[in-house]
């Protein structure tokens, strides 16, 4: 094939190399908290050929380790593996950030020129590029800016033609709100806010004061944020986010961190926080009311910052289609309400909407993305197959051989049983939502499965909600589904309709909402089998789904990680590929749903 033939292929790249070391040599004594205060998580890579999105997966999910910052040679590899391709075809490598102006901003102050010189620049990105990849050694790293790639991977795959293009993250290089205007294929760029009207950075104060990890717990936050008092805090929350004309806010709070070791652990900040509101929660101690209340304030000033901007702009530019990216977005609550709200017509969140995401922005301005709208339905499930390592020959659990048809029946029949069911198949999602193909199955109808989810599969806190899947066709019948909604990858809380509560309890949380994915029959058939045999099994077409993995780890990538899941939890079986893995406790019902659906057991 001549080389004007082939395709052009470009891969793109998220995530900071060194960025937590950088710090922890250079700020002694940090507890954890504030060690996790840094920029550049969530590596990840993707892959674009031709202009289309083919591949992408988060690096953590190679490593291990939650969040990873680690440069992503294994989700390089991974994308590559996938389309069937190698290094020697790659025309282009981008990153995430473009910091190129930087080394200006840094002069002056040691770390922070350091931190350019060993973290950001692009410089150094070629070289650490050059070091993990040799074979990629001729190239060098492309920067491309952060908001730039967060806003094409909302516009890209939303489907609209034109639409409000909103960016909401801790911090890009500089700014962290960025609003454009999607017209003609093309981002015309309205307005930014820099750091210092950081919601991201917000938001990670309060969930640091409030004893929880920054970069990694605020759901937890937002959660809490369902039980308490708004009225006990408003006023303090009212002097930490201002309200300005033209769309603006403020957040004052983040003003008090003068120094570099104050920047680096909002000690400034939660110092005035604890004037306020009282002693800042220690890791491990109680929740008190105090904190409860504290982010119920800060979570609706956070809605209404979101709206104060969202309403200006699309009264300003008539566009009334709002496409959302960046980690603040991935504030389901918050995009639910603005959903409600009238301000808009429809919502599109992009489901990757961290950093990880990024990795495809940057590919995508690089490769010259398309000019018309592409919808993306399917987006998330770009990553590796289930296949790609399996469970260990010698397992000691009962297993028996199901194939596509026949599991998805059984799973449906062990539901209705109150058995807890892990289902891994087909391609890793991308992103920080199990969709289906790495997902923790339950019955919704059983308040007690959302507790014993909590608290022996997940081992995690019995207050945090769990998320309901729903035929899409039957959506509207157990939830008040917003007008132009996309409601496919659990990113808005919409409202459970009164009369659906008590039918579904487990996937309802305290404020009567629940974070819906509606899966589509043509986008995940598999899934949507178990939804529908489930609905003719109880009459319910909606079941529980979380992701498949424990407290701490990432969600399950193949087959071995999906086993260890199993095998450590409280999981009483799984089905990885075209097998099911039972505990002896679950075995009887485990022959007698597939002798129902088959006649016969094949171990």
């Amino acid at each position: 094939m001549e080389a004007a033939q082939r395709p052009r292929v470009v891969l793109g790249y998220s995530g900071l190399h060194g960025s937590a070391e950088l710090k922890a040599a250079g700020f002694a004594d940090l507890d954890e908290r504030e060690a996790r205060l840094f920029q550049g998580l969530d590596s990840a890579a993707a892959l674009v050929v031709d202009g289309a999105l083919v591949a992408a997966v988060q690096q953590e999910r190679y490593s291990g380790r939650k969040f990873d910052h680690a440069f992503p040679v294994d989700a390089m590899r991974s994308c590559l593996r996938l389309a069937g391709l190698d290094f020697a075809v790659v025309d282009a490598v981008a990153h995430n950030f473009d910091h190129t102006r930087f080394e200006i901003f840094a002069q002056g102050e040691p770390y922070a020129l350091r931190r350019y010189t060993e973290v950001l620049a692009p410089q150094r990105q070629t070289e650490l590029l050059h070091r993990f990849v040799p074979e990629l050694s001729g190239h060098r790293v492309r920067p491309v800016p952060h908001h730039q790639a967060h806003a094409l991977t909302a516009a890209i795959p939303a489907g609209f033609d034109e639409a409000l293009v909103v960016v909401l993250d801790g911090m890009g290089e500089l700014h962290a709100v960025s609003v454009y205007a999607w017209r003609g294929g093309a981002l015309h760029r309205l307005a930014t806010l820099d750091y210092r009207s950081s919601l991201g950075l917000f938001y990670a104060l309060v969930t640091m004061f409030t004893g929880y990890w920054p970069n990694s717990d605020e759901y937890k936050v937002m959660a809490l944020a369902a039980l308490g008092d708004p009225e006990r805090y408003r006023s303090v929350m009212a002097e930490a986010v201002t309200l300005g004309p033209d769309g603006r806010f403020d957040v004052p709070v983040l003003r008090h961190n003068r120094d570099p070791r104050s920047r680096e652990t909002f000690a400034g900040s939660r110092a005035w926080l604890a004037g306020r509101v009282g002693p800042e929660r220690g890791a491990g101690e109680a929740l008190s009311q105090a904190h409860i209340d504290l982010a119920t304030a800060a979570q609706q000033r956070l809605e209404q910052a979101i709206f104060h901007l969202v309403g200006h702009w699309v009264r300003r530019t008539g566009l009334r289609r709002v496409a959302f990216a960046g980690g603040v977005a991935l504030n389901c609550a918050a995009i639910g309400k603005l959903a409600y709200s009238g301000l808009v017509d429809a919502i599109y969140v992009q489901p990757a909407a961290g950093d990880e995401g990024t990795a495809v922005g940057a590919a995508l301005a690089v490769a010259a993305p398309p000019t018309e709208a592409v919808d993306y339905p399917a987006m998330t499930y770009l990553g590796p197959e289930v296949t790609e390592d399996g469970p260990p020959a010698d397992q000691p659990y009962w297993s028996v051989r199901v194939g596509p048809g026949v599991a998805e029946q059984v799973v449906a029949r062990l539901l209705t049983r109150g058995h807890i069911v892990g289902w891994a198949q087909g391609r890793l999602e991308f992103g920080p939502r199990a969709l289906g193909n790495r997902s923790i199955l339950a019955d919704p109808r059983d308040r007690g499965a959302r507790e014993r989810v909590n608290a022996a599969v997940k081992f995690r806190e019995e207050f945090r909600p769990l998320a309901p899947a729903v035929k899409a066709e039957s959506a509207s019948r157990y939830f008040v589904v917003p007008a132009g909604t996309n409601l496919r990858h659990m990113t808005v809380a919409v409202a459970v309709h009164p009369h659906a509560r008590p039918v579904i309890p487990a996937v309802v949380h305290d404020d009567g909402t629940a974070r819906v994915q509606a899966v589509f029959a043509a986008e995940n058939p598999r899934f949507w089998r178990i939804l529908d045999e489930f609905e003719r099994l109880c009459g319910v077409p909606v079941l529980m789904n979380t992701s498949l993995n424990v407290k701490g780890q990432p969600t399950a990538r193949a087959g071995a990680e999906a086993f260890r899941t199993f095998a450590s939890s409280g999981l009483d079986l799984v089905v990885i590929a075209d097998r099911l893995y039972a505990k002896p406790s679950a075995v009887g019902d485990a022959v007698e749903a597939l002798a129902a659906v088959t006649g016969a057991v094949s171990v």
